[in-house]
């Protein structure tokens, strides 16, 4: 049994996060009603190791390439940020490097930014030197469950194992492709003339991949390559390394032993974490070159490090302010809300010449009250 769980963390979880960020109200509307009595059955379920994944709702979204996405109800949710929150962070986040960003507190974007930065600084000394730029095949979706759970299976509790174990192998349920070929033909019919980029979405294998937006997703797919950064790092000495899910970028001032290493880890992948390289976005590159990573693109110009923020992130970046002045003009969000918003696309572009983000900003809000 878990002992450990308290309905007030549980409570916590959906007054704080869950409620205000779901979407649809009238999910939120219908847990409200029994509340309380909700919450104890999620508490219940817990303590008595009775706690199954509900089906998840599958849709696909295009932002700006297509992708799947696999929304969970509210039961499913508040329980993902549990099992995460106070199982598999407090348990294995000492195991992670921090080299490896995302997900955890104080290990974002931004902070990934200044490491990428403080390795290009210390690698001004050889001159030029290079970056091994590492892409990971449909990662998601290829996390091998076995090796998964061998990698929990001596650092959990049995009974949390086990709940993590089951969430981990909701993905085999075969109503999940036969609903992802279902979206894909309503978007073909709606669409015809995309037909070849649907047809490139992934299917889950049997024993393969993890759920799409889940928070235990989130960590266990950053926890699952532990071993692999320890490797980099001290088996094949190669320290300026940053890891953001299923891309690695490495600097080094000797390209051939980067070439070296490449073989090396990519052998890693195939035989101890059934995964492999994108051979066509894997490269080695010249600092003079250059390199995009974190929706930025690096570079070194007279002896100054550059970043410049990419283009697709600069259309992402307008398509949301657009999205966001029409949920405002139609008073489905707040102006506080809106307000936040802006504030983290201006923060987020704080490291490099944020004038593109700004202009967007003014344009779309300039002259609303």
């Amino acid at each position: 049994m878990m002992k450990n769980v308290l309905i007030k963390d549980l409570m916590d979880i959906y007054d704080l996060e869950i409620r205000k960020n779901c979407r649809n109200k009238r999910k939120v509307f219908a847990f409200e009603r029994n509340k309380m009595q909700n919450l104890a059955s999620i508490y219940n379920s817990l303590i008595t190791n009775d706690y199954y994944p509900g089906r998840y709702n599958i849709f696909i979204i295009r932002e700006p390439k297509y992708r799947i996405v696999m929304s969970l109800n509210i039961r499913d949710k508040i329980v993902n940020h549990y099992l995460a929150r106070h199982v598999l962070i407090p348990k294995l986040d000492k195991f992670l490097s921090d080299r490896c960003i995302a997900t955890r507190t104080g290990y974002g974007i931004s902070y990934g930014v200044k490491l990428v930065k403080k390795y290009l600084e210390k690698n001004k000394t050889y001159g030029n030197f290079y970056i091994l730029k590492i892409d990971i095949r449909k990662y998601f979706y290829n996390i091998d469950h076995g090796v998964l759970k061998s990698l929990l299976k001596d650092k959990l509790d049995k009974d949390e194992y086990l709940l993590i174990s089951r969430i981990i192998d909701s993905t085999n349920r075969d109503y999940i492709n036969m609903d992802i070929d279902k979206r894909i033909d309503e978007k073909m019919r709606k669409n015809p003339y995309n037909v070849k980029e649907l047809n490139e979405l992934p299917r889950y294998k049997k024993g393969k991949g993890l759920s799409l937006g889940a928070m235990t997703s989130q960590f266990l797919s950053i926890f699952y390559l532990y071993k692999l950064d320890h490797y980099i790092v001290h088996d094949l000495h190669l320290k300026y390394m940053v890891h953001y899910m299923d891309d690695i970028i490495i600097m080094h001032h000797d390209k051939k032993y980067l070439y070296e290493c490449l073989d090396k880890i990519e052998h890693v992948l195939n035989e101890y974490f059934k995964l492999e390289v994108n051979r066509k976005k894997t490269k080695v590159v010249s600092i003079k070159e250059g390199f995009t990573f974190l929706g930025y693109r690096f570079f070194i110009h007279n002896n100054k490090t550059v970043m410049k923020i990419k283009k697709d992130t600069i259309r992402k970046v307008k398509r949301r302010v657009k999205k966001l002045k029409f949920l405002y003009m139609k008073n489905y969000i707040s102006f506080d809300k809106v307000f936040c918003s802006l504030n983290t696309y201006l923060y987020s572009f704080k490291y490099a010449s944020n004038i593109k983000v700004v202009k967007i900003v003014d344009k779309y809000f300039s002259k609303v009250e």
